[in-house]
């Protein structure tokens, strides 16, 4: 598998980027206000969904494929 290095612009970064990063943590957040959540049970949560990213999970390598396509 070819991984490229990708890097983001200043202006993404600035801005959809740190928009999403945001919105993310005030999601989180707003679960553990909800539910009464640990720490530790977000942390357990951002890292399943962090594995579906994984680039040789299959949930990566479906989008990709979807992309190609």
């Amino acid at each position: 598998m070819d991984i490229k290095k990708w890097v983001p612009s200043k202006e993404q970064n600035f801005g959809v980027i740190t928009s999403i990063y945001e919105s993310i943590k005030e999601e989180l957040l707003e679960l553990q206000k909800e539910t009464g959540c640990p720490d530790s049970f977000i942390y357990a949560f951002i890292g399943k969904i962090q594995n579906e990213w994984h680039p040789e999970s299959c949930h990566s390598v479906v989008r990709n494929n979807k992309r190609k396509n």
